[in-house]
């Protein structure tokens, strides 16, 4: 955030087609998706979920500027707070606060540790409902014959991941290095 000198200032891309598909859930990420459809049909997330789409949204995957995050939940969440909204997404995105912004949350190893079997992702992308369990945070790994039984064929019922996550986040944690090393150097 410009002028804001708490603020990191992180040279954040503005890809409007990224911040498109995350804000309407066509990330081709289960997880997120289906956490992005809760927000948009209740108003409402579990405050991991709200850190899960923020690190993709910023410096997890997207590399979006927190500020376009920040709107959308302003518009969309029912219990939003402008202060705390605006502090929250500034630590997820590692613009201020915090600082282990190699910590990222992956969108496919994180929700497995709390819905083995997909559930919540079955609840809210009904697209989704009929992949086998173990394919159900990656459905594009699912051979074609296992999407056509499951009525979802990924590229056609459901997009394809819109990034590749093992490279999109390496690539960001270099770039938020390279912010961090930026920001100490113009403070010295």
């Amino acid at each position: 955030m410009e002028g804001n000198s708490i603020c990191r200032q992180i040279p954040w891309g503005d890809d409007q087609e990224f911040l498109d598909a995350w804000e309407n859930a066509k990330t081709g990420y289960p997880w997120i998706d289906a956490i992005m459809t809760q927000l948009k049909e209740e108003g409402w997330m579990h405050h991991l979920a709200r850190h899960s789409v923020a690190c993709f949204l910023t410096r997890g995957d997207l590399w979006c500027s927190w500020e376009k995050g920040r709107d959308v939940f302003d518009k969309l969440l029912i219990d939003s707070d402008w202060s705390l909204n605006n502090a929250n997404w500034m630590w997820l995105s590692c613009s201020a606060f915090y600082n282990t912004y190699w910590r990222v949350y992956s969108p496919v190893t994180f929700p497995k540790k709390y819905d083995k079997s997909g559930e919540f992702i079955r609840h809210y992308l009904p697209v989704l409902k009929d992949i086998p369990d173990k394919y159900i945070y990656e459905p594009w790994k699912a051979p074609l014959g296992v999407q056509q039984r499951a009525k979802c064929i990924i590229g056609k019922d459901y997009p394809e991941p819109i990034v590749d996550h093992s490279v999109a986040s390496k690539e960001n944690k270099e770039k938020m290095k390279a912010a961090f090393a930026s920001a100490k150097s113009s403070s010295s």
